[in-house]
């Protein structure tokens, strides 16, 4: 079962899928490729940190962001016209790199870019987002407003960051997925679950 760490986030996949941690650190992970072919020589350049494809029936391409702020000193609400532009830059930048890595048969990405040339191959932009968990003791009426409300702003910023990613990205022939530790599925076929925290 391939297994990435990244960012205190742990992201399993099903056996027969192929992972590559795209712009990790090349002296524990992937990412040679994208380090000394592309940031290397390209300005403004960005890359995801998790690519995997799947490679059953047309096989399926995930493009995978971690963003872990438990312990920002800044929210994810805060963030979130940045991430827009944050994931729609790393999406296509990722991509080419990942046509590049392709057409050259690169070895550390041959495994992930199996299927890139396939017609119709599904490709999905993941936001894997980590926020501080919510209260969780409520014995008063005031403790239930209180969770009320981080509840509702997390609702809010999900729908938020949903509705500023959905579209840009289905225009470019990409699906737009949110998730976190708590809110992954079933149908993802996928796990992901975030680790305690490092102190920075």
């Amino acid at each position: 079962m391939p297994t990435v760490t990244e960012k205190d986030i742990r992201l399993d996949f099903p056996t027969g899928w192929a992972v590559v941690k795209y712009d990790g650190d090349t002296q524990t992970g992937n990412a040679s490729f994208y380090r000394q072919r592309i940031e290397s020589k390209v300005q403004n350049v960005r890359g995801v940190d998790v690519v995997s494809y799947q490679p059953e029936l047309k096989g399926r391409l995930l493009l995978i962001e971690i963003k872990d702020y438990r312990i920002s000193s800044q929210t994810a609400e805060e963030k979130a016209s940045e991430l827009r532009q944050t994931m729609v830059q790393k999406a296509l930048n990722t991509l080419s790199g990942l046509y590049a890595a392709a057409r050259v048969q690169d070895a550390e990405l041959r495994a992930v870019t199996a299927g890139i040339f396939r017609p119709g191959l599904p490709i999905e932009v993941v936001l894997f987002l980590e926020r501080p968990p919510l209260p969780t003791a409520i014995s008063t009426v005031k403790q239930k407003f209180r969770r009320q409300n981080p509840q509702s702003a997390a609702e809010n910023l999900d729908l938020k960051l949903i509705g500023l990613l959905s579209s840009p990205l289905a225009e470019l022939g990409m699906d737009f997925h949110l998730r976190s530790t708590s809110t992954m599925r079933s149908g993802d076929g996928w796990s992901g679950g975030a680790s305690p925290p490092s102190p920075s």
